[in-house]
């Protein structure tokens, strides 16, 4: 795939230019994937794609399958697999997405799940004229300076989270992950923790709470951090094992496409998650 690259961030992040994306051979895919396997976000610009190319693109960088969004407002209409993320509304006032333009929390897409599609990919048709910006916070193990002590008992540790009240296309579950992951190919480990996880099974609820705060002082650094000004055309792709990410708050219009994808499992860390206790479902 000879494009021209640029580094994002010094330790995460690729931008890849003059590459077509509806026009993909199946070597030019497998560099796709070595890549984010390596940077664990992808920026490619200028991309004028449909759902169903947005569609047939992610289903190729995966492993054929892919998951819908948690909240059904966001499904899109001409492909449930993808979603749209918008504050726009049709001319009789009907939401046409998930609307929400505040800062969001820090997370991983799916964490909540047994089994998430790890894999994730944001395109931009309209950016927000004032704010909107997508960041992004590397949990590339190697670059976060955590002590070989520290490091040796999150590898015994497991913590959990549960999927908000308004996460209407899910099952409500506890579900427990291991804290640190390991890339089956590379070997390269990530810390699986968010701003969403509730506690660590075996720990009490203070020192859970302490860790926690431990380990985002690492992963929420500023030197860690690359925050994502949307192009019109921009498409993202990333591994949300590699890293956790969240909205910006915005003012005025905003429309990006989402999709979640399941990752190969030769290539990628993808957790397998154990339901630690039921929730009463929602109606």
């Amino acid at each position: 795939m000879a494009s021209a690259e640029t580094r994002l961030h010094p330790r995460f992040g690729l931008e890849i230019r003059s590459r077509d994306l509806r026009q993909l051979t199946t070597t030019d895919i497998d560099e796709i994937r070595s890549k984010l396997q390596h940077y664990a976000v992808l920026v490619f610009r200028d991309q004028l794609l449909t759902d169903e190319d947005l569609f047939r693109l992610c289903t190729a960088v995966g492993d054929g399958r892919m998951d819908q969004s948690a909240e059904r407002i966001a499904l899109s209409p001409a492909n449930g697999a993808i979603s749209n993320l918008t504050n726009l509304r049709t001319e009789d006032n009907t939401p046409i997405g998930f609307g929400r333009n505040d800062t969001d929390y820090w997370h991983s897409d799916q964490e909540y799940r047994k089994s998430p599609a790890t894999l994730g990919a944001l395109y931009c048709l309209i950016p927000a004229e004032h704010g909107g910006d997508t960041s992004f916070a590397s949990t590339i193990v190697d670059t976060l300076g955590l002590s070989d002590d520290l490091l040796a008992t999150l590898r015994t540790l497991k913590s959990t989270r549960r999927p908000a009240p308004t996460h209407d296309n899910v099952e409500h579950i506890e579900v427990a992950h291991p804290v640190v992951l390991r890339n089956p190919e590379t070997g390269r480990e990530v810390l699986y923790v968010s701003e969403h996880v509730i506690r660590f099974p075996g720990l009490e609820d203070e020192e859970g709470r302490a860790l926690k705060q431990r380990i985002l002082s690492h992963v929420l650094a500023h030197e860690n951090i690359y925050r994502h000004e949307w192009r019109m055309g921009d498409l993202l792709l990333f591994d949300n094992t590699q890293q956790i990410h969240r909205r910006e708050a915005f003012e005025g219009m905003r429309w990006l496409k989402s999709a979640k994808i399941f990752a190969p499992i030769d290539r990628f860390a993808v957790p397998q998650g154990d339901v630690v206790r039921m929730e009463e479902v929602r109606a």
